[in-house]
């Protein structure tokens, strides 16, 4: 079961990064609709992209922060486990 859990860790890990490349590649879309729309050159097309896209990064954002959440949970009891066998040596 360890290595089922290890397992996890990894794919959540690496999930993780691919989300946080999307959420670096939505926050750099953001800032620039943002300059347009504060030199009012956003089209009303392009507001409700805006809208949509800074939905997407702030959900995209919830679950990162959870995922994160959830490994830091799961690397802490396996952090305790290695102390206590260390104790144990």
């Amino acid at each position: 079961m360890y290595y089922g859990g290890e397992y996890d860790m990894q794919e959540q890990s690496q999930s993780l990064n691919v989300m946080e490349e999307k959420l670096y590649d939505l926050r750099k879309r953001i800032m620039t609709l943002e300059w347009d729309k504060s030199h009012n050159q956003l089209n009303s097309s392009m507001e409700l992209k805006y809208a949509q896209i800074k939905s997407e990064y702030e959900s995209l954002e919830k679950a990162v922060s959870g995922i994160k959440a959830e490994l830091k949970e799961q690397s802490e009891p396996a952090a305790g486990a290695i102390a206590e066998e260390n104790k144990a040596a």
